[in-house]
């Protein structure tokens, strides 16, 4: 994935596995998590009561389980606990909530898109899982339930029904008695029980995951349709974490160790109970996924209106220019503009302004998320902040904004850029060349015979990896920035899997990196001091702060969403003054292109989810009357009418309206 992408920070719930990437101000203004009703947990929207029919059993000739190296914590409970606890539930759902797709949209046809970078795994779980693999398990696998920010809603994901308890730590999911695996088995409670014993398992080599789901215990089947999960401690975050776990079978991974997972699965998918399973890969030039047939949830209210296209074509080309010839040609169907340049110059050619291809500009309201070089304060010369600083200085964002980006991004300067908890008082950079050097020499850095910084005859050289050969312009403008101050810095092309290696083993100094932003952020998988010192997480600076540990603390502990601003703010302030990265920039809007034969919702993209180019994928739909009237534009040489380019329509729906924002 090139630089200036906009990196993945998906849902909560059925959309995707990770995370809410939809940020909306009123919900951590006024709303709270959940509200609780006869001891469950509410949807907004009318909710249905209902007591449970499943009893308590206990699966036959089971296989025997194999694990190996895991955090496993238990709960011993009694056939006799286990149907109490099943008599006291009080079960919700919810039969009424906004639908995201368009009631009216067409299956069939298929959807090409090119992306730079292959995936370095089709695995949703364990090592080099990334954005790639998270847009692939956002169509293959399924969360729980699913939690909306705009307006606040829980709907059925996998679990028709749900419930908590008042403790704020028990958690109850009954699954949809119609949902099915692709190979025809039905989802079961001990679905989640395996997914939940790989994620802690330390062979999966995440050991965020494993750090993030210790926090619960081992989930309890209840019967065979219902499941207990407990977290160890009260937390508001409890039910957004839940909600994130994408799940798999226990038919196929409940008998192998993680380390056997990553070994046997690296490519070979796991079959998933989501609209679409996986139909061909050529590495590393296509991966294809094809809708099934039989998805067991295509009549169901969640899912109305999404997931339209029979099958769906990835192709990976390296070179950004190749993809944009080729998608003139015809031969990809949609394309994220991310060049700025191009967008302003090079989309104004006949078959744009013919109507052929369309050319919008949609505006959303999300959070920004991060994006910039990242320092390893692990390592010299990155361990002094005058040396991180120093190097902020001397990146000329206002240079490159103006002239390769013709103004159309926004200085970044905080990890919640745009956020109701950015920092009030974050540290803003701006080139300075003068400043940096002043900063430099107050490290110990004088200018050998040879015309370089050096420090104890060492000098300050370093090498730096990039994705996406396009990117290299401004890779090397702040490389020769670097040189008339006395740096060295070599500039390499490497493929996204390597990056993502060297990363994840901490084998850097200086690399770029961008996070999602999210409606519910999590930083102590980010910032937290456990972190900092070991591989594969996502503290990839290597930050220790007490005080950042206890706001986390702090953070996760609190159900007032004021406070919890309060504590990201301060937290925000902390990060930006100690300068884990050189912030780069942020665009306001998804510039697409796309050839005139798809059919879309009145938004064109989700607002209230990722917001971006990725929502197209399940929002969007083969239009055949449109495809048909294309050709005969394109054999008769004719025009065809063009949408407004600016696409701002949440800004007069009421659904969508935001106050005092």
């Amino acid at each position: 994935m090139s630089r200036n992408e906009q990196y993945d920070s998906g849902w909560v719930g059925w959309k995707s596995s990770v995370f809410l990437a939809a940020c909306i101000y009123l919900i951590f203004k006024y709303q709270p998590i959940s509200v609780q009703v006869n001891g469950g947990l509410m949807a907004a929207g009318p909710a249905k009561m209902e007591s449970p029919t499943d009893s308590a059993s206990s699966s036959k000739n089971e296989s025997k389980k194999k694990k190996t190296n895991t955090q496993i914590a238990k709960l011993d409970l009694s056939d006799a606990e286990k149907k109490s606890i099943l008599d006291s539930i009080k079960w919700v759902t919810n039969k009424s909530f906004p639908l995201d797709g368009d009631p009216q949209a067409k299956k069939g046809g298929e959807f090409r898109q090119a992306y730079t970078s292959f995936p370095a795994t089709t695995r949703p779980i364990g090592k080099n899982t990334d954005s790639g693999t998270a847009m692939i398990e956002s169509l293959v696998y399924q969360t729980l339930i699913g939690i909306n920010s705009s307006p606040f809603y829980v709907a059925p994901g996998l679990a028709s029904h749900w419930a908590e308890d008042d403790d704020k730590v028990s958690f109850y999911f009954k699954t949809d008695a119609d949902a099915k695996w692709a190979d025809g088995k039905p989802v079961v409670a001990k679905d989640v029980v395996a997914t939940w014993r790989l994620l802690v398992d330390k062979g999966i080599q995440k050991p965020s995951e494993n750090v993030k789901w210790a926090t619960f215990y081992e989930p309890v089947e209840l019967s065979e349709r219902v499941v207990m999960v407990r977290a160890k401690e009260p937390g508001w975050r409890n039910l957004i974490n839940i909600s994130g776990m994408s799940i798999l079978p226990d038919h196929i991974i409940g008998s192998i160790s993680g380390k056997e997972f990553l070994k046997k699965h690296n490519w070979n998918m796991v079959p998933g109970s989501g609209p679409y399973k996986f139909d061909s890969i050529d590495k590393p030039k296509k991966l294809t996924l094809v809708r099934r047939a039989d998805f067991w949830g295509a009549k169901k209210r969640q899912y109305i209106g999404l997931y339209n296209f029979d099958k769906i074509v990835n192709v990976y080309v390296e070179d950004q220019e190749i993809i944009w010839e080729k998608f003139k040609k015809g031969e990809f169907d949609f394309m994220p503009i991310y060049r700025s340049q191009r967008w302003v110059k090079g989309t104004n050619f006949d078959k744009v302004k013919d109507g052929w291809i369309q050319k919008v500009k949609v505006f959303n309201r999300k959070p920004r998320g991060t994006q910039g070089f990242d320092f390893n304060l692990r390592k010299p010369p990155f361990d002094d902040i005058r040396v991180r600083q120093a190097f902020a200085y001397l990146w000329n964002r206002e240079l490159l904004m103006e002239k390769l980006m013709f103004n159309e991004y926004d200085f970044m300067d905080s990890f919640y850029q745009n956020a109701p908890y950015m920092g009030k008082n974050v540290t803003k950079i701006r080139y300075n060349p003068e400043k940096a050097i002043e900063l430099l020499e107050e490290a110990g850095y004088s200018l050998n015979s040879e015309g370089y910084l050096a420090k104890n005859g060492k000098p300050l050289k370093l090498s730096f990896e990039y994705v996406g050969k396009w990117s290299e312009k401004f890779y090397t403008i702040f490389q020769e920035d670097l040189k008339k101050v006395g740096i060295q810095l070599e500039i390499k092309e490497v493929t996204w899997a390597t990056k993502l290696k060297n990363i994840g083993e901490l084998n850097f100094k200086l690399s770029s990196g961008a996070f999602g932003a999210t409606a519910f952020p999590d930083p102590r998988y980010l910032f937290h001091s456990s972190l900092a010192d070991k591989k594969q997480t996502y503290n990839r600076w290597g930050i220790k702060n007490d005080r950042v540990d206890q706001l986390i603390d702090l953070y996760d502990a609190e159900y007032d969403a004021a406070k919890r601003n309060e504590y990201l703010s301060e937290m925000d302030d902390i990060l930006t003054g100690e300068c884990l990265k050189a912030f780069d920039w942020y665009a306001p809007a998804e510039r697409l292109v796309y050839w005139n034969k798809f059919g879309y919702p009145p938004g064109v993209l989700n607002k209230t989810s990722a917001g971006d180019y990725r929502d197209a994928v399940s929002l969007w739909w083969y239009d055949e009357d449109k495809a048909k009237a294309l050709k005969l534009a394109i054999d008769s040489g004719t025009k065809l009418d063009s949408r407004p380019v600016d696409v701002k329509f949440w800004m007069n729906n009421e659904e969508y309206d935001f106050v005092n924002d």
